[in-house]
């Protein structure tokens, strides 16, 4: 199953969400040297933008952690594809349940930030 639309559709809000607060952080730059302050150390103040991301995965195993190991995999394959690093994501959250028939199903959540 190909779910890489989705995701990069996510990461073009995120994207947009981050352009947005650049260009408040520039009005409010703008609005800081209408005082009569020094104009160039206001004028050389980098403003920066983070982009963040947050990725869904899901697996199976014959253990609790190899179900999460299992979920994690898939969640840092769907940055990858969507474009992250892996160096760029870490694993926030994950959830495991017993199916009942001696196997383990989980989900993971994986963030990104750069």
């Amino acid at each position: 199953m190909n779910r890489s639309s989705p995701f990069r559709l996510r990461a073009a809000a995120v994207t947009l969400a981050a352009s947005a607060c650049l260009l408040g952080g520039v009005a409010t730059a703008g609005t800081a040297s209408a005082a009569p302050a020094d104009t160039a150390s206001v004028a050389s103040r980098a403003i920066t933008a983070t982009e963040m991301a947050t990725f869904l995965g899901s697996g199976t195993g014959g253990t609790q952690s190899s179900a999460i190991t299992s979920a994690a995999n898939v969640a840092f394959a769907n940055a990858q594809r969507a474009g992250w690093q892996r160096s760029q994501c870490y694993l926030r959250a994950s959830d495991v349940r017993a199916t009942g028939s001696g196997w383990f199903s989980a989900v993971a959540e994986v963030f990104c930030q750069r």
